[in-house]
């Protein structure tokens, strides 16, 4: 369903991604974990065709984002870390107002405002503007926009920061009946609950580059940690993740010693 092959996006001198290569199958979901910086929400911005890459390609169910941008943000839902919704606006205007755009007809986008908006508990405040709306509302209704069409591949950057305990496993639980009904998923997150119920691949990304990407037996691999004996228990991802990003900065410190020497 996506396929991306030496991704690279440069600003000016900053060269924000570089080489990124991972493919996500249909039903499949790919977790991008990475501190603030690492590149993740770049990537998944030229991913779903919003930012034009300085290298490489990405492919939404066959269609070059290159040749046709438009036809792949057809196929794409992206929801962004901040919603950037319109404010003076209701939520239920909001919701139909891109249902047209996405070219739902209006018995549909209708039926799945509503089922989205009681999924969501945001039914009875449906009519409110969105200005008035708390942060974790707002994430909820950017969930809803992203998905309203029911797209081929979602991208999704931190979809439950700003959401409570239950609310937020709401909409874990949503995005995989999404992944069951056959949609891609990549998520950005800095959650490592939320990678682990959510991800089949991860990706660990440092400096605009992916360290590493693969299911948590193969990361365990790649780690080098063994069995915490003291406890006798498997490291967790956090354990992982640190050892992996720990792993590249020593490697990089190794390399500029070896250029001074």
């Amino acid at each position: 369903m996506l396929e991306v092959e030496g991704l690279a996006k440069r600003y000016g001198d900053v060269l924000a991604l570089r080489d990124l290569t991972v493919k996500v199958d249909q039903g499949e979901c790919l977790v991008l974990l990475g501190r603030n910086g690492a590149g993740k929400t770049t990537a998944l911005r030229c991913m779903a065709g919003v930012l034009l890459p300085s290298a490489g390609m990405v492919r939404v169910d066959g269609i070059d984002a290159a040749d046709d941008p438009a036809g792949v943000r057809a196929l794409v839902g992206l929801m962004p870390e901040v919603p950037g919704l319109y404010e003076r606006m209701s939520a239920r205007s909001y919701l139909d107002h891109f249902g047209a755009i996405y070219d739902l007809s209006p018995e549909l986008r209708g039926r799945r405002i509503e089922d989205l908006l009681e999924l969501f508990e945001l039914s009875d405040a449906g009519d409110r503007w969105l200005g008035t709306y708390s942060k974790g509302m707002r994430q909820k209704v950017a969930l809803i926009r992203a998905t309203l069409h029911h797209p081929r591949l979602v991208l999704a950057d931190e979809p439950t920061s700003a959401l409570d305990p239950d609310s937020a496993r709401r909409a874990w639980i949503y995005l995989k009946d999404l992944q069951k009904e056959g949609c891609a998923l990549v998520i950005c997150t800095h959650s490592m609950e939320e990678a682990e119920h959510l991800a089949g691949d991860i990706g660990i990304m440092s400096n605009g580059r992916a360290l590493a990407v693969g299911n948590v037996v193969e990361l365990r691999r790649r780690s080098g940690l063994k069995t915490r004996q003291e406890v006798r228990e498997l490291p967790t991802l956090q354990d992982i993740y640190l050892a992996i990003v720990d792993n590249q900065r020593m490697d990089q410190r190794e390399l500029a010693e070896t250029r001074t020497a």
